[in-house]
């Protein structure tokens, strides 16, 4: 395999969160962040190819000028395979576990909801926090009543298809989309490891490559877990698919922007929404 180029961007800790909101409109696949002795911040995040890597360091230097980036080479390695040295399972709301596929022991002895995913480029294992806040907001609204089988839902963004198939298990059917080949194969791939209808007649989980133009509605339950700007430029779009009193969720959202994205919301008819937190990211909620 060829080398990887990695780069690592330092900044200080006031950066912080423009470095992840740059970050997590240009690195799909994660990054790697840690505070350093000195207070700065530092982000490690590999390439595969030099292009990529250097529309990365233009995009980082647009928004933070003083950021120092540094590059280096590093040898490529089978990361799916890497990924069983530190997956953890990852509890969610009182309903879920998300377990890796190998991990037969702790389903074994768990009374709770398994959600198996295997670890790939798509988003969405359950160690991310705005992964976790929805998948426990999902816990939250079944357990209040407010979601019951037979009742419909999208799963706008479903990378690797873990909150569709959240839903699935508490009876749902419905439709996840993603515009990234990738996520379709690996929410897919997901599915059948769950033991998830995706196909034939009344599947429990369709899942498609395309965005919201692709949904069929109206729906009982909308997750969108993407990043802010989409999801303010499609706000009209989400809310004419959702049913009245229809519960939405949306994440991926850093605190400093939950405002803004709830605000374009409300202007297309929601009120306002619940807020639910972790670290430095929201979740809105309309139950």
């Amino acid at each position: 395999m060829a080398d990887l180029i990695q780069m690592t961007i330092t900044v200080d800790p006031d950066s912080e969160d423009l470095l992840c909101a740059v970050l997590a409109a240009n690195v799909p696949a994660g990054w790697a962040e840690e505070s350093l002795p000195t207070g700065e911040v530092r982000a490690v995040v590999h390439a595969e190819n030099p292009r990529y890597a250097a529309e990365l360091e233009a995009a980082v230097r647009a928004a933070l000028p003083e950021a120092a980036i540094e590059r280096s080479a590093v040898e490529q390695k089978n990361w799916v395979l890497a990924w069983r040295d530190f997956f953890t399972p990852v509890t969610a709301g009182s309903r879920f576990l998300v377990l890796a596929p190998w991990m037969e022991k702790e389903r074994r002895e768990t009374t709770r909801t398994v959600i198996f995913i295997e670890p790939k480029m798509a988003f969405g294992t359950g160690h991310h926090e705005t992964t976790a806040l929805c998948l426990g907001v999902l816990s939250d609204l079944a357990d209040a009543g407010r979601i019951k089988p037979g009742m419909t839902f999208l799963d706008l963004g479903t990378g690797s298809g873990i909150l569709g198939i959240g839903c699935a298990h508490l009876g749902l059917t419905g439709m996840g989309l993603d515009i990234d080949v990738q996520s379709v194969e690996n929410a897919l791939e997901n599915c059948d490891r769950n033991g998830i209808s995706h196909d034939g007649a009344s599947p429990a989980f369709r899942i498609r490559r395309g965005d919201i133009d692709a949904a069929e509605g109206p729906y009982d339950l909308i997750l969108a877990n993407i990043l802010a700007d989409p999801l303010i430029t499609m706000a009209p779009a989400i809310v004419s698919r959702l049913k009245k009193n229809g519960a939405l969720v949306l994440s991926g959202l850093l605190t400093i922007q939950a405002d803004n994205v709830a605000a374009a919301y409300e202007e297309a008819g929601m009120p306002s929404p619940l807020r639910r937190e972790s670290g430095e990211w929201t979740a809105l909620v309309w139950r």
